[in-house]
């Protein structure tokens, strides 16, 4: 096939991919959580309402989140309605949350490695951000951005697992950051994300590492530790009588269990020298 006829085919395919995505029962999320959630005078009824326009799972998992110390906010009260569950969390972050939840529950049980990969991804980016002193709107940044780095790549096999096909690897390297710029611009993500996705060289700032600088080194570190298991990490933990001893092994196990993905998660213990 000469180059001509290849770009062709390569253009069709991006457009057929770009077409089923653009379908939203095909993304799995109903387009009217954004009306309510942009909506800066959104009524406590709607907000409650968006728990019945998502999966069951997705609910369970940001009702989880927000009443979690890693993701709740300070609060005099426990989570008791959606509503409870969106002023926590932030109407923005639950947005972003379920539009990445969402395309994760379209990828089938063969391509489960693209959800943990993407959240371990962020879980890296966010606590690499707070370890170098970045501010919260950056930490933020790093851990969506985290999550969203690849999704053109989960368009991809989303669109794979519902056709029952399989795409070059070629094909989707060179054309990922295309397919995830259309969803970016279909569900109104943030700019920023498409500033990350469509970078591949390491961007730095004068003193430090830029918030696309830190996803990329957390993917780099993702890479290195999953497999077909799921991730897997050696380090010092805390004697068993220890109760009041928190490690980053145990917050990052904390969080994997919190999210219902603990079964992923295999951390390996090393004696403290």
């Amino acid at each position: 096939m000469d180059s001509k006829s290849q770009e062709s085919n390569d253009s069709e395919l991006i457009a057929t991919i770009e077409e089923y995505m653009g379908n939203d029962e095909n993304s799995g999320v109903d387009i009217r959580i954004f009306e309510i959630l942009d909506n800066v005078e959104a009524s406590e009824s709607q907000l409650a309402s968006i728990e019945k326009m998502i999966d069951v799972k997705i609910a369970l998992r940001l009702r989880n989140m927000a009443d979690s110390a890693y993701f709740g906010q300070m609060r005099q009260r426990k989570v008791n309605t959606f509503f409870d569950v969106v002023t926590s969390l932030g109407t923005n972050p639950v947005k972003l949350f379920i539009v990445a939840m969402a395309l994760h529950t379209k990828l089938g049980e063969k391509n489960y490695l693209f959800e943990i990969e993407s959240i371990a991804t962020s879980l890296f980016a966010r606590i690499i951000a707070q370890q170098m002193g970045f501010n919260d709107a950056a930490r933020e940044r790093a851990e969506i951005g985290g999550l969203f780095l690849n999704i053109g790549k989960i368009a991809v096999a989303i669109y794979e697992h519902a056709h029952k096909v399989k795409i070059e690897p070629s094909f989707i390297e060179k054309y990922h950051r295309k397919l995830a710029s259309t969803i970016i611009e279909k569900f109104a993500l943030p700019e920023y994300l498409n500033d990350i996705v469509q970078e591949d060289m390491l961007v730095l700032h004068k003193n430090s590492f830029s918030v696309q600088g830190i996803v990329f080194l957390a993917h780099a570190l993702v890479e290195k530790l999953i497999d077909e298991q799921g991730l897997k990490i050696k380090s010092q933990v805390p004697d068993m009588d220890d109760n009041l001893r928190v490690t980053l092994s145990s917050y990052i196990s904390d969080y994997f269990n919190l999210i219902g993905m603990g079964k992923y998660l295999k951390i390996i213990p090393i004696d403290e020298k």
